[in-house]
């Protein structure tokens, strides 16, 4: 086990109610110790009791996750979670986004001031590299996928950030207008999600989506000029323009997921829940 998966358990147990936190407590941390017996990542178990956690904060009971994987056969391969992870690691890569965008709003009146620069630099962060870590960390939790194929798409994602970083601190620009730069950008990330899930069949006709929305939102940013607008007024428009293809990116995923017939599912169907999700 490791101090990611204690730091993950015991955050679940803090905000689990306070009747079931001694329980919940002993029955997680020996399902993430023995998750390998079972051929389960222990990662993704612990993220398990986290969301489980988080979205049954007022349980009446505590959470059956370890009597149903103590009680399946060893040769199963169970899924460890019935909540999610990784959607939930997306829509936090789009909260990141956003909230980045908020804050450089925020900032646009103290703009020049010394104190300012690590602030800009924070927002900057958080418009790029804490996206692309957590995009980075839901291809690695993907379930049904060899880990080597995880481990480079992961890898990936983070060189697709490494450039994405440069471009939004301003030295780095690929050949085109801004907005379809961070379509291409939207489409390279959807891309390395299609080719670790494999088979996405017609789901890669998608990747045009993204570029199709930075090329629809290019004229939407002319009335963010500051003849319109207010400074924070005109950066809120153009930073909630730039979420566009990367939402966009997002839904195309989720679309091709949920219709492809052939496409692994982002959790394994099994006979029992690890957990209850009444829990």
């Amino acid at each position: 086990m490791t101090a990611l998966d204690r730091i993950l358990v015991g955050v679940a147990v803090a905000v689990s109610p306070t009747a079931h936190r001694d329980a919940r407590r002993e029955q997680w941390l020996a399902d993430v110790r023995d998750a390998r017996e079972l051929d389960l990542s222990p990662t993704a178990l612990a993220f398990g009791a986290l969301t489980t956690a988080l979205f049954h904060r007022r349980a009446g009971h505590r959470s059956t996750w370890g009597e149903s994987m103590t009680a399946a056969p060893i040769h199963v391969r169970t899924t460890p979670h019935t909540i999610r992870t990784v959607p939930v690691l997306i829509g936090l890569a789009l909260l990141s986004f956003a909230a980045g965008g908020v804050g450089l709003t925020l900032l646009q009146r103290y703009n020049g001031l010394p104190g300012a620069r690590t602030l800009f630099v924070l927002d900057a962060l958080a418009l790029s590299v804490v996206p692309g870590l957590v995009v980075a960390s839901a291809v690695l939790l993907l379930v049904g996928v060899p880990l080597r194929r995880r481990a480079l798409g992961a890898f990936a994602v983070l060189g697709i950030t490494a450039l994405w970083w440069e471009t939004v601190i301003g030295r780095f620009s690929l050949p085109v207008e801004y907005f379809l730069q961070i379509g291409v950008f939207a489409a390279a990330v959807l891309a390395v999600w299609f080719a670790v899930r494999g088979r996405a069949g017609w789901g890669w006709l998608l990747l045009a989506l993204p570029v199709l929305a930075g090329v629809l939102v290019a004229p939407l940013a002319q009335v963010s000029g500051p003849t319109v607008l207010t400074v924070s007024g005109s950066t809120a428009v153009y930073l909630g323009l730039q979420l566009v293809p990367f939402v966009v990116a997002a839904i195309a995923g989720t679309v091709a997921t949920r219709f492809s017939t052939d496409a692994p599912a982002l959790v394994e169907p099994h006979g029992e829940a690890l957990v209850d999700k009444s829990a």
